[in-house]
Protein backbone atom coordinates (compact mmCIF):
# COMPACT_ATOMS: atom_id res chain seq x y z
CA UNK A 1 0.00 0.00 0.00
CA UNK A 2 2.81 2.69 0.87
CA UNK A 3 4.40 2.50 -2.68
CA UNK A 4 0.54 3.42 -4.15
CA UNK A 5 0.55 6.11 -1.83
CA UNK A 6 4.09 7.73 -2.47
CA UNK A 7 2.93 7.33 -5.98
CA UNK A 8 -0.19 9.16 -5.86
CA UNK A 9 1.72 11.96 -3.55
CA UNK A 10 4.19 12.03 -6.22
CA UNK A 11 1.91 12.30 -9.14
CA UNK A 12 -0.31 15.42 -6.96
CA UNK A 13 2.74 17.06 -6.55
CA UNK A 14 3.85 17.05 -10.42
CA UNK A 15 -0.04 17.75 -11.19
CA UNK A 16 0.02 20.74 -9.07
CA UNK A 17 3.35 22.10 -10.24
CA UNK A 18 2.72 21.67 -13.66
CA UNK A 19 -0.33 23.09 -13.48
CA UNK A 20 1.18 25.78 -11.32
CA UNK A 21 4.16 26.80 -14.56
CA UNK A 22 1.76 26.05 -16.94
CA UNK A 23 3.64 23.26 -18.64
CA UNK A 24 1.49 21.11 -20.94
CA UNK A 25 3.99 18.46 -21.55
CA UNK A 26 2.61 14.55 -20.77
CA UNK A 27 2.61 13.47 -16.94
CA UNK A 28 1.39 10.06 -16.11
CA UNK A 29 -0.78 9.75 -18.45
CA UNK A 30 -2.43 12.98 -18.31
CA UNK A 31 -2.53 14.19 -22.06
CA UNK A 32 -0.60 17.72 -22.73
CA UNK A 33 -4.55 19.10 -23.84
CA UNK A 34 -5.70 17.89 -20.83
CA UNK A 35 -2.94 20.15 -18.46
CA UNK A 36 -3.65 23.24 -20.67
CA UNK A 37 -7.40 23.12 -19.45
CA UNK A 38 -6.30 22.55 -16.12
CA UNK A 39 -4.02 26.00 -15.79
CA UNK A 40 -6.35 27.79 -17.75
CA UNK A 41 -9.17 27.33 -15.69
CA UNK A 42 -7.22 27.52 -12.48
CA UNK A 43 -5.81 30.92 -13.94
CA UNK A 44 -8.72 32.10 -15.06
CA UNK A 45 -10.84 31.67 -11.81
CA UNK A 46 -7.89 33.04 -9.86
CA UNK A 47 -7.31 36.03 -11.94
CA UNK A 48 -11.08 36.56 -11.76
CA UNK A 49 -11.87 36.42 -8.48
CA UNK A 50 -8.59 38.89 -7.77
CA UNK A 51 -9.95 41.64 -10.87
CA UNK A 52 -13.17 41.34 -9.04
CA UNK A 53 -11.50 42.13 -5.39
CA UNK A 54 -8.68 44.84 -6.40
CA UNK A 55 -10.52 47.42 -8.99
CA UNK A 56 -9.35 50.42 -8.01
CA UNK A 57 -5.10 49.57 -7.77
CA UNK A 58 -5.06 47.79 -11.85
CA UNK A 59 -5.51 51.35 -12.77
CA UNK A 60 -2.13 52.69 -11.16
CA UNK A 61 -0.48 50.27 -12.64
CA UNK A 62 0.61 48.81 -16.02
CA UNK A 63 -1.38 46.42 -17.46
CA UNK A 64 1.56 44.33 -18.26
CA UNK A 65 2.57 44.60 -14.64
CA UNK A 66 -0.91 43.49 -12.85
CA UNK A 67 -0.73 40.45 -15.38
CA UNK A 68 3.26 39.71 -14.64
CA UNK A 69 2.52 39.65 -10.96
CA UNK A 70 -0.45 37.64 -11.17
CA UNK A 71 1.22 35.46 -12.55
CA UNK A 72 4.00 35.18 -10.49
CA UNK A 73 1.79 34.80 -7.94
CA UNK A 74 0.25 31.54 -9.33
CA UNK A 75 3.96 29.95 -9.68
CA UNK A 76 5.28 31.28 -6.48
CA UNK A 77 2.44 31.74 -4.08
CA UNK A 78 2.10 29.86 -1.29
CA UNK A 79 -1.64 29.04 -0.47
CA UNK A 80 -2.66 28.86 3.54
CA UNK A 81 -5.97 28.63 3.19
CA UNK A 82 -7.80 25.94 1.25
CA UNK A 83 -10.67 28.13 0.54
CA UNK A 84 -11.31 30.04 -2.78
CA UNK A 85 -12.94 32.88 -0.54
CA UNK A 86 -8.95 33.48 1.29
CA UNK A 87 -7.49 34.06 -2.61
CA UNK A 88 -7.60 37.94 -2.38
CA UNK A 89 -6.12 38.25 1.33
CA UNK A 90 -3.32 35.77 -0.12
CA UNK A 91 -2.69 37.77 -3.27
CA UNK A 92 -2.13 40.71 -1.25
CA UNK A 93 0.21 39.12 1.26
CA UNK A 94 2.13 38.10 -1.97
CA UNK A 95 2.24 41.44 -2.77
CA UNK A 96 3.17 42.36 0.33
CA UNK A 97 6.44 40.41 0.19
CA UNK A 98 7.43 41.48 -3.05
CA UNK A 99 8.95 44.58 -4.83
CA UNK A 100 7.07 45.29 -7.68
CA UNK A 101 4.13 47.82 -6.17
CA UNK A 102 5.00 51.03 -3.86
CA UNK A 103 3.65 51.85 -0.78
CA UNK A 104 0.94 53.58 -2.25
CA UNK A 105 -0.26 50.72 -4.49
CA UNK A 106 -0.07 48.20 -1.35
CA UNK A 107 -2.09 50.49 0.90
CA UNK A 108 -4.63 50.76 -1.62
CA UNK A 109 -4.58 47.07 -2.11
CA UNK A 110 -5.10 46.86 0.89
CA UNK A 111 -8.01 49.18 1.67
CA UNK A 112 -9.96 47.18 -1.11
CA UNK A 113 -9.28 44.17 0.47
CA UNK A 114 -10.75 45.50 3.66
CA UNK A 115 -13.91 46.22 1.92
CA UNK A 116 -14.11 42.70 0.75
CA UNK A 117 -13.79 41.96 4.53
CA UNK A 118 -16.81 44.17 5.24
CA UNK A 119 -18.46 42.86 2.64
CA UNK A 120 -18.38 38.57 3.87
CA UNK A 121 -18.08 39.53 7.69
CA UNK A 122 -20.93 37.08 9.08
CA UNK A 123 -22.16 39.32 11.69
CA UNK A 124 -26.33 40.55 10.86
CA UNK A 125 -26.56 43.67 12.67
CA UNK A 126 -29.39 44.11 14.55
CA UNK A 127 -32.53 46.87 14.19
CA UNK A 128 -31.66 49.85 15.79
CA UNK A 129 -32.70 50.56 19.16
CA UNK A 130 -34.04 52.85 21.37
CA UNK A 131 -30.90 54.47 23.55
CA UNK A 132 -29.30 57.40 25.65
CA UNK A 133 -26.50 58.81 26.76
CA UNK A 134 -25.46 55.82 28.96
CA UNK A 135 -26.14 53.14 26.59
CA UNK A 136 -22.99 51.33 25.98
CA UNK A 137 -22.13 51.46 22.40
CA UNK A 138 -18.86 49.56 20.46
CA UNK A 139 -17.84 49.52 17.12
CA UNK A 140 -19.90 47.36 14.58
CA UNK A 141 -17.58 43.65 13.48
CA UNK A 142 -19.05 44.88 10.24
CA UNK A 143 -16.70 48.22 10.61
CA UNK A 144 -13.09 48.38 10.29
CA UNK A 145 -10.57 51.41 10.91
CA UNK A 146 -7.82 51.77 8.83
CA UNK A 147 -4.90 54.25 8.60
CA UNK A 148 -2.66 55.24 5.35
CA UNK A 149 0.43 57.33 4.65
CA UNK A 150 -1.58 58.05 1.03
CA UNK A 151 -4.47 60.21 0.40
CA UNK A 152 -7.30 57.83 -2.26
CA UNK A 153 -10.37 58.87 -1.33
CA UNK A 154 -10.27 62.62 -1.73
CA UNK A 155 -9.98 62.32 -5.39
CA UNK A 156 -12.11 59.52 -5.16
CA UNK A 157 -9.28 57.07 -6.04
CA UNK A 158 -7.96 59.28 -9.31
CA UNK A 159 -4.63 60.12 -7.49
CA UNK A 160 -2.24 58.58 -4.89
CA UNK A 161 -1.97 61.89 -2.91
CA UNK A 162 0.96 61.87 -0.22
CA UNK A 163 -1.03 62.41 3.10
CA UNK A 164 -1.83 60.94 6.33
CA UNK A 165 -5.35 59.74 5.74
CA UNK A 166 -7.98 57.65 8.50
CA UNK A 167 -10.47 55.52 6.92
CA UNK A 168 -13.73 54.02 8.02
CA UNK A 169 -14.60 51.06 6.39
CA UNK A 170 -18.60 49.02 7.00
CA UNK A 171 -21.22 47.39 5.90
CA UNK A 172 -24.53 48.40 7.16
CA UNK A 173 -27.54 46.30 7.65
CA UNK A 174 -28.79 46.84 3.93
CA UNK A 175 -25.87 45.34 3.25
CA UNK A 176 -24.35 47.81 1.72
CA UNK A 177 -20.48 48.05 1.83
CA UNK A 178 -19.42 52.40 2.47
CA UNK A 179 -15.90 53.86 3.56
CA UNK A 180 -15.42 57.67 4.30
CA UNK A 181 -12.51 59.41 5.77
CA UNK A 182 -12.54 60.66 8.99
CA UNK A 183 -11.48 63.66 11.20
CA UNK A 184 -9.46 63.33 14.17
CA UNK A 185 -12.17 63.77 16.69
CA UNK A 186 -14.05 60.96 14.52
CA UNK A 187 -10.84 59.02 14.48
CA UNK A 188 -10.66 58.86 18.16
CA UNK A 189 -14.00 58.28 19.06
CA UNK A 190 -14.04 55.14 16.74
CA UNK A 191 -11.00 54.02 17.76
CA UNK A 192 -11.96 54.18 21.41
CA UNK A 193 -15.07 52.93 20.79
CA UNK A 194 -12.77 49.94 18.82
CA UNK A 195 -10.81 48.76 22.15
CA UNK A 196 -13.72 49.16 24.76
CA UNK A 197 -17.49 49.55 25.13
CA UNK A 198 -18.48 52.92 26.23
CA UNK A 199 -21.35 55.54 26.82
CA UNK A 200 -21.58 58.60 25.44
CA UNK A 201 -21.85 60.18 28.68
CA UNK A 202 -18.49 58.25 29.71
CA UNK A 203 -16.66 59.14 26.39
CA UNK A 204 -17.78 62.90 27.05
CA UNK A 205 -16.11 63.02 30.61
CA UNK A 206 -12.68 61.09 29.05
CA UNK A 207 -12.78 63.93 26.38
CA UNK A 208 -13.01 66.78 29.27
CA UNK A 209 -9.97 65.11 30.90
CA UNK A 210 -8.17 65.11 27.96
CA UNK A 211 -9.04 68.72 26.85
CA UNK A 212 -9.10 71.91 28.86
CA UNK A 213 -10.97 73.51 26.53
CA UNK A 214 -13.49 70.78 26.05
CA UNK A 215 -17.13 72.09 25.91
CA UNK A 216 -17.49 74.05 22.51
CA UNK A 217 -16.15 69.58 21.59
CA UNK A 218 -19.11 68.17 23.34
CA UNK A 219 -22.11 69.11 21.18
CA UNK A 220 -19.91 68.34 17.97
CA UNK A 221 -18.94 64.62 19.86
CA UNK A 222 -22.29 63.96 20.85
CA UNK A 223 -23.88 64.58 17.00
CA UNK A 224 -21.05 62.39 15.59
CA UNK A 225 -22.08 59.43 18.07
CA UNK A 226 -25.72 60.06 16.86
CA UNK A 227 -24.47 60.13 13.10
CA UNK A 228 -22.33 56.84 13.71
CA UNK A 229 -25.55 55.11 15.31
CA UNK A 230 -27.80 55.80 12.43
CA UNK A 231 -25.22 54.71 10.02
CA UNK A 232 -24.91 51.25 11.37
CA UNK A 233 -21.08 51.80 12.39
CA UNK A 234 -21.14 52.07 15.64
CA UNK A 235 -24.26 49.69 18.00
CA UNK A 236 -25.20 48.44 21.35
CA UNK A 237 -23.35 46.12 23.23
CA UNK A 238 -25.09 42.68 23.43
CA UNK A 239 -24.63 39.94 26.02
Amino acid sequence: MQPKSSNLKATQAALAKAVRLGHADPLNGYAPQRLAVYARLVRNNTFGFIDRCFVEAPNHLSATRWAETKERFIQEGKATSPYFQDIAGEFLTFCQTQTDFSADILALMDFEYTQLLAEVEKTNLADPIAWDERTEMQLSPTAFLKSYDVDFLSSHFSQLEKAASHIIVWRNRHFQVKQQKLSELDFWLLTYLAEQPTSLSHLSQALADLIADHASLQPILAQAWTNWFEADVICPVTD
